[in-house]
């Protein structure tokens, strides 16, 4: 639901302590100060009750520290004196918003006024307010998602005459959002290249496209309230002075956008708290710099620093393994995690002979697990490329254990939503041409791309939104044939629909459902899925009708764009008993009982990019951190497993197991040996075929893939015969020979 509070508030009077690093004494509030502290170790106190000036909490791995700010901010209200009102609390996921905001409401029920929010959330609510300062755009701008974007941008790639199978839409779209928030307000210019040219010539069109569509994308929501602020002082002294205390949690996931805003809002008091860990820091693909919390007391004075380190979640043996691990890394703040916890259970090692081998390995185990009384929904499988995700899904199939995946084709990416959220869309914003190219044949109305293409070219040439163009009769007498007439439809349809605007979501939709011809719509689609289709409708009707239940002063702009900014991990659905699918990186946050971590090899985990594309041990460090998050999500069981031989880009190539491997005790590892040489293993060279049986270290072989490289070394015999090539581009890869198709060059 919505990622924020912001309601009348109560409390007056100020801080009772002052300075920095100071802690307020009880006596400010009326909720009992002994309560809010109990169950609280010692650094945590420390934390919940500093008062005026910088904190910096450095959060280890289940350590607590959602109940921390929430406790933190419970006690600025009842024993510090601090209007509600007054509370600014960030996070990275509406699933995590919704957790404090429970948690505060639980602690302080009653008392409203804070704002807890995302960052995204949080942005997008000031642009309702502020954004008509810039000029341009209109409170009722629509919010773009990525499928959003990439369609605006084929759009445009293919008006320009570019080739969308050279430039694609969503590599274009990646391309956008990297400039975005490493050059914030920068436009990039071409350098004499080919590709520097095309990408300046698509962004231009593509800012110019979307302010005329009066639309902003997940990356403009941050970039426009920088722009606010720093075009406005007066603007941004406003908010400052307003917001007494800042947090943001998840610091370490900042980018450098973020922490502009960051800096701003906590400029007038200086009351900023963060938290996070840098150990934790898994995001620098798209932005995230962790220098941000690495040099948080150079950019901030001299902030109280609270290190929690006792974790709640994992068992002994889990903690100790995943702590030998992050120590191998530079780019850290020291902690000594510790737990009261038993040792449990030793990790487990699977070796499989491929992937498939290696998903019936670990549908075996969850099959255990669950004859010894565990629930599938305690067990995660986590894994660090998608591809991956094929043969665990296959096997588990196999096994008949039911699964679901985190990350996949979610609730709102479903065909039927996007349609009935783009007529929602549309009607909030008549400007946005992207919802009205996807909706204007949904039902079909014989609107062709010929005719829509007359259509677009008449609104162009006036510089109106294709609604607009819709409703005039003169653009309608140049479109021919059965797309005159349904275009002319489509605009009486939404015409019906303007009443809607301003009610609350759920009567919007019902208005939408009984006025659009639903029956034609379902049966346009597949015939096998239309009872799951029409399930899927009636769940989204209850969700507006729950969020109209929660939020009676939303109504459908509020809903709209509520589900704008809903991520992966928001849609998990908690309430089945399945086992969940997902990347490493979208287990950030989460926790279960037992976790299986598949694919531990060389290329894998550590993936080849952070081995072959950096100079340094900056992407290295990073799969070690990502490693490091996905062990400590485990609370009693880990399992870690690794293919010999996997087949990637059509290729089946031998693996060797990954070096974060070695960094784990032995003694903690249940089915670990030391490393024998491969040569024990493996034998002397035997050519498998007499096509290799001149191949020598040395040669020079060309790949269908990786092209050409050298031959540096060769072990084994018949399907166990492999070489390992250096290739410039990509490294060393160990290829096995019946299967290579190694050509001889020399």
């Amino acid at each position: 639901m919505s990622s924020w509070m912001d309601v009348q508030g109560m409390g007056n009077g100020k801080p009772e302590a002052s300075g920095p690093g100071a802690e307020f004494t009880a006596g400010g509030g009326s909720a009992d100060s002994t309560s809010l502290l109990d169950g609280l170790n010692e650094a945590q106190r420390g934390a919940v009750t500093h008062a005026e000036g910088p904190l910096l909490i450095l959060a280890g791995p289940g350590s607590g520290k959602t109940r921390v700010v929430t406790h933190r901010i419970s006690w600025l209200v009842t024993q510090g004196g601090v209007r509600p009102s007054e509370i600014l609390a960030i996070t990275f996921t509406n699933k995590a918003a919704k957790e404090m905001r429970e948690r505060v409401e639980g602690l302080l029920p009653g008392v409203k006024g804070m704002w807890i929010s995302t960052f995204h959330s949080m942005c997008s609510r000031i642009l309702r307010r502020e954004i008509e300062v810039l000029g341009g755009w209109t409170r009722d701008f629509s919010i773009y998602d990525t499928s959003d974007r990439n369609q605006l941008l084929k759009s445009i790639i293919k008006e320009s005459n570019y080739d969308t199978t050279q430039y694609r839409p969503a590599v274009v779209g990646s391309w956008i959002s990297e400039w975005k928030n490493t050059r914030a307000g920068e436009h990039p210019e071409s350098s004499g290249g080919m590709d520097e040219e095309v990408f300046a010539r698509v962004f231009s069109r593509y800012q110019e496209a979307m302010r005329s569509n009066n639309a902003l994308d997940f990356d403009d929501l941050l970039l426009k309230v920088l722009e606010l602020f720093e075009a406005s002082p007066g603007l941004r002294d406003s908010y400052a002075s307003r917001f007494r205390y800042v947090m943001v949690d998840e610091y370490q996931d900042t980018n450098r956008v973020q922490y502009r805003l960051t800096r701003h809002l906590s400029s007038v008091h200086g009351n900023l708290a963060v938290c996070g860990d840098p150990d934790q820091s898994i995001y620098a693909w798209r932005g995230a710099d962790i220098r941000n919390i690495l040099d948080f007391e150079e950019d901030f004075g001299e902030p109280k620093i609270v290190k929690l380190e006792q974790n709640y979640r994992s068992t002994g043996n889990i903690l100790k393994a995943a702590d030998a691990v992050i120590r191998k890394n530079c780019q850290r703040k020291g902690k000594e995690l510790y737990t009261e916890k038993e040792d449990g259970a030793l990790l487990n090692l699977a070796e499989c002979g491929d992937e498939n081998d290696e998903g019936r390995e670990i549908a075996m185990q969850v099959q255990g697990l669950r004859a010894r009384g565990m629930k599938l929904s305690d067990m995660a499988i986590f894994y660090r490329a998608n591809f991956m995700q094929r043969a665990l899904e296959s096997q588990l199939r196999l096994a008949k254990v039911p699964y679901t995946i985190v990350g996949g084709v979610e609730f709102y990416a479903r065909r039927e939503i996007r349609d009935l959220v783009g007529h929602l869309k549309l009607l909030m914003n008549p400007s946005d041409d992207v919802a009205f190219r996807r909706v204007i044949n949904v039902p079909k109305r014989g609107v062709g791309d010929k005719g829509l293409e007359t259509l677009a070219g008449w609104a162009a040439d006036r510089r109106l939104p294709l609604l607009q163009a819709a409703r005039s009769l003169e653009a309608l007498a140049g479109v021919r044939g059965r797309a005159k007439k349904g275009i002319a439809a489509f605009a009486s349809l939404m015409e019906n629909l303007e009443a809607s605007r301003e009610k609350p979501a759920a009567e919007a939709l019902e208005e939408l459902l009984l006025q659009m011809e639903y029956d034609a719509w379902m049966a346009e689609m597949d015939e096998g899925n239309r009872d799951d289709r029409e399930a899927n409708v009636e769940e989204f009707k209850s969700y507006a009708a729950e969020y109209d239940r929660l939020y009676p002063d939303g109504k459908l702009r509020g809903f709209l764009e509520d589900i704008s900014l809903v991520s992966e991990v928001d849609g998990l659905d908690e309430s089945t008993d399945r086992v969940r699918l997902m990347t490493l990186h979208a287990a950030k946050g989460l926790e279960f009982p037992a976790v299986f971590i598949a694919g531990l090899e060389e290329e894998l985990l550590p993936h080849f990019r952070s081995i072959s594309e950096s100079g340094d041990d900056e992407g290295l460090e990073e799969e070690r951190r990502l490693f490091y998050v996905g062990m400590t999500r485990a609370q009693e069981q880990l399992h870690l497993s690794y293919a010999s031989y996997r087949m990637h880009f059509g290729q089946t190539s031998a693996r060797m197991p990954s070096r974060f491997l070695e960094e784990i005790p032995t003694e903690l590892i249940e089915g670990y040996e030391p490393e024998v040489e491969e040569t024990e293993i493996l034998g002397v060279f035997e050519a498998p075929t007499a096509e290799y049986g001149a191949l020598r270290v040395g040669d020079r072989v060309r790949h269908d893939h990786f092209g050409e490289g050298n031959v540096e070394r060769l072990l084994g015999s018949g399907i166990n015969a492999r070489a390992t090539v250096h290739f410039p581009r990509h490294g060393n890869k160990d290829l096995l020979l019946q299967y290579a198709k190694l050509e001889v060059l020399r």
